[in-house]
C-alpha cells in the first residue's frame, strides 16, 4: 500500500467515523475493521478462559496468531514460530503443611512448665490454607491478636501498640476497621501483604489471618501464585473464624473485639493465654510451558534488511483474576476476557502484519505476541535476553497494548523522547485535527515496552486509554470500540511504515524522566513520594531486585544500576517490591534513606546508599 494513498484512505474513513456514518467508501478500513472484530471476538470468548499462561485457553490463543502468520505468509526463526520459556503459574499443597494448637490446662499448685497440654490438629482446607506468599517453614510460639494488624501513626493507630510480638504468631483481620467507607484513610493499609510485612517488621514469625465478618467470611482466599514478594519471610496462613474463635477468652471473644475495634477505631490487641501454636507451611510451585509467538517479514532492501523493527502485543491476560483482578465483592470467580487488554493490541498486530507481508518494508520487521506480560513482563524479559538476531540491530520496538477503547478521539503514544526524531515522526504524520495524538515520553511503564528500553532499545506504546472494566470480567468484544480500533491501527502502520523505509535509523535517547503524578501505574501505592527504581519482576531471595532506575530519578541520582538487590532502607530489612513499597510510603519529601544494595558477581558486594525522595507531582 502506498502511503499517499493509505494516508488518504484513512482520512475518508475518519471522517466518516467521526460523523457517526459507517457506511464507508473504501474496502479496506470495512475489510480492516471485520478482521479485527473476528480476532477479538475470538481472542476474548469464554472458550479462551482468559488467556492464563499454561493453559489450554493461552493454546488456542497461540494457536490462533500462528495460524495467522503462517496465512499472511510470515516467515519464522529456527523452523518454528514458537519461542518456549517456563512460567510458574499455579500452587499447590505440599505434604509437610501441619498446624496444630496447644492448650495449657490449669492446675491448682502445678508449675506452668509441668502442665498438662491438650492438643488440636487442623485440617487443611477445612480449618486453614497457606497463604500464597508464604515462607515454606516451620514456626512455633505463643498467639498474640492484633487487630487488623495497621500501623498508622498518621491517624493516631496501631494495632502494635503495647504489645510484644517478637518470636510470636499473630492473629490479624483481613481489610480494615473503617471497611464501610470506600474512601477510608484505613484504606491504605488493607492489603494483607501490607500487614505481613508490618507484623515481620514488629519481630513477628507468622500470621493467622481471619476474614472480616461479611459475606465472606468463611471463603477462603485461593492460593493463586504471585510472582512479585513470594519471598514474604514469614509463615502465613489464613483461619476459618469458627476454627480459630475457640482459642480466644470467653470475655475477650474475636467477634467482641472486632466489633469494639470498628465502632471506637481504637486497638484492642492481646496475648491469648495459655495458647501456643506450631505451624508447618509447605507450598509448591507448579510450572508450565508458555510462548512467545515470533514471525518476520523480511525488508526489501538490501543493507537495511538486517536491521529490525520490532511489533509486539501480549496475548495473555488473567484467567479467572488472581492478584491483580480489579473485580470486587465476593462470589465465584469469573473469567476475565481481556477484550481490550490485550486482544485489540493482538488484533491490531496482526492487522499490520498483513499489511506489512503485502506490502514489504526496507527494514525486516518482526511480529511478537508475548506471554506473560500480566505476570511482570515475562515473555518481553525473555525475548531480549534469547533474541534470535543481535541485539543492536533492533532499531525501534513498537508496542500495542489496550488500543480498543478510543474515545474523546484521542490516541496516546509513550516513549516519544527515546530517540531524537520519534516526535518528528509522530508530528508529521498526525494530519488530522480532529484526532489527537496526545505525545508522552515516559518509556518505564508496566508493559513491554519497558523490557525493550532497558536494553537502549527506542520504543512507541500505542494506548487508548483505562477504562473501568480494567482487569475485570466486564472487559467483553461488545466494548470494543472497532472504528476507533481500525483508525489507530492504520496510524501506527504510518509510523511503521516510515520507520521501516526511512534511511536513518532512530538512535537511542536516555531522557530523564519527569516526576510522576500521584496515583499513576508506575508508582503506584507508592505515596505522596517518588523514589525511582524500575521494579524487575524476576523473584530474588536476597531483596528486591531491580531492573535499573528512571533516568533523573532519585534513585539514578543516588548510582543505583540495573540488577542492583536492595536488601535494606534504614533498619528495615527488604525482601520484596510489597517491602519496599510500604517502606518508602512511610516517608515524606526530603527525607535521606539509606539504602543498602547487593551488586557484583554472585552480589558479592554490599553498597551503602543515600536517596534523597523527591515529592510526587499533583
Amino acid at each position: 500500500m502506498k502511503n499517499k494513498y493509505h494516508n488518504f484512505s484513512m482520512l475518508a474513513f475518519l471522517l466518516l467515523f467521526i460523523s457517526g456514518n459507517f457506511t464507508y467508501l473504501y474496502s479496506q478500513p470495512i475489510e480492516s475493521l471485520n478482521r479485527m472484530k473476528e480476532s477479538v471476538k475470538y481472542l476474548a470468548s469464554d472458550e479462551l478462559k482468559g488467556r492464563f499462561p499454561g493453559t489450554d485457553g493461552i493454546e488456542k490463543a497461540a494457536v490462533y496468531i500462528e495460524d495467522a502468520f503462517k496465512k499472511y505468509g510470515l516467515k519464522n526463526f529456527n523452523n518454528s514460530f514458537r519461542q518456549e520459556f517456563k512460567v510458574t503459574n499455579a500452587l499447590e499443597f505440599g505434604t509437610e503443611n501441619n498446624v496444630v494448637f496447644e492448650t495449657i490446662i490449669q492446675r491448682p499448685g502445678i508449675p506452668k512448665d509441668k502442665l498438662p497440654r491438650a492438643k488440636q490438629n487442623w485440617a487443611i482446607s477445612q480449618d486453614y490454607v497457606p497463604l500464597a506468599f508464604t515462607e515454606n517453614n516451620s514456626v512455633s510460639g505463643e498467639i498474640a491478636f492484633v487487630g487488623f494488624g495497621i500501623s498508622a501513626p498518621e491517624l493516631n493507630y496501631d494495632d502494635y501498640a503495647g504489645i510484644d510480638v517478637k518470636d510470636k504468631i499473630v492473629i490479624l483481620i483481613s481489610d480494615n476497621p473503617d471497611i464501610s467507607k470506600k474512601d477510608s484513610p484505613f484504606l491504605q493499609y488493607s492489603s494483607i501483604r501490607y500487614k505481613a510485612t508490618n507484623a515481620r517488621n514488629k519481630g513477628a514469625i507468622g500470621i493467622i489471618m481471619v476474614k472480616i465478618q461479611g459475606d465472606s467470611m468463611n471463603v477462603f482466599e485461593r492460593p493463586e501464585y504471585v510472582n512479585i514478594g513470594k519471598n514474604s519471610g514469614i509463615v502465613a496462613i489464613q483461619a476459618w473464624r469458627q476454627s480459630i474463635s475457640k482459642f480466644f477468652p470467653k470475655n475477650q471473644s474475636l467477634i467482641e473485639l472486632e466489633n469494639k475495634i470498628v465502632a471506637s477505631k481504637k486497638p484492642s490487641s492481646l496475648i491469648l493465654p495459655n495458647i501456643y501454636v506450631n505451624i508447618q507451611a509447605d507450598l509448591k510451585d507448579i510450572k508450565s510451558s508458555t510462548y512467545n509467538i515470533i514471525g518476520y517479514v523480511e525488508g526489501t532492501d538490501s543493507k537495511l534488511k538486517d536491521e529490525y523493527i520490532v511489533v509486539g502485543a501480549h496475548y495473555d491476560h488473567l484467567g479467572y483474576g488472581g492478584p491483580t483482578s480489579m473485580k470486587t465483592g465476593g462470589g465465584k470467580p469469573q473469567i476475565h476476557n481481556g477484550a481490550d487488554d490485550n486482544a485489540s493490541g493482538v488484533a491490531s498486530m496482526l492487522e499490520l502484519a498483513k499489511l506489512v507481508a503485502e506490502n514489504p518494508l526496507k527494514r525486516t520487521v518482526i511480529f511478537v505476541s508475548f506471554s506473560g506480560e500480566e505476570m511482570g513482563l515475562l515473555g518481553s524479559s525473555y525475548f531480549v535476553n534469547h533474541l534470535p538476531i543481535e541485539l543492536n540491530k533492533i532499531s525501534t520496538m513498537i508496542n500495542l497494548d489496550m488500543v480498543g477503547r478510543m474515545k474523546k478521539n484521542e490516541l496516546t503514544v509513550f516513549g516519544t523522547s527515546t530517540a531524537h526524531n520519534l516526535t518528528t515522526i509522530i508530528d508529521s504524520l498526525d494530519l488530522i485535527d480532529t484526532v489527537a495524538i496526545i505525545k508522552a515520553s515516559d518509556a518505564y511503564g508496566p508493559s513491554d515496552h519497558a523490557s525493550f528500553v532497558m536494553k537502549n532499545i527506542p520504543v512507541l506504546m500505542f494506548f487508548t486509554g483505562l477504562h473501568e472494566d480494567y482487569h475485570k470480567p466486564s472487559d467483553d468484544w461488545d466494548k470494543i470500540n472497532f472504528p476507533g480500533m481500525v483508525w489507530a491501527t492504520n496510524y501506527v502502520y504510518s509510523v511503521l511504515e516510515t520507520l521501516g523505509n526511512n534511511a536513518e535509523r532512530p538512535i537511542f535517547h536516555k531522557q530523564e524522566a519527569a516526576i510522576p503524578e500521584k496515583n499513576t501505574e508506575r508508582e503506584h501505592g507508592y505515596g505522596d513520594v517518588w523514589f525511582g527504581i524500575i521494579p524487575n519482576f524476576e523473584e530474588s531471595p536476597l531483596g528486591c531486585k531491580i531492573s535499573g532506575a528512571s533516568p533523573g530519578s532519585p534513585a539514578d541520582k543516588a548510582g543505583m544500576k540495573p540488577d542492583d538487590i536492595i536488601v535494606k532502607i534504614n533498619d528495615i530489612t527488604i525482601k520484596n517490591l510489597h517491602d519496599f513499597m510500604y517502606e518508602v510510603r512511610s516517608h515524606k519529601a526530603g527525607d535521606v534513606l539509606n539504602v543498602t544494595v547487593l551488586r557484583g558477581k554472585d552480589y558479592n558486594e554490599k553498597i551503602d546508599l543515600k536517596v534523597t525522595l523527591v515529592l510526587r507531582a499533583k
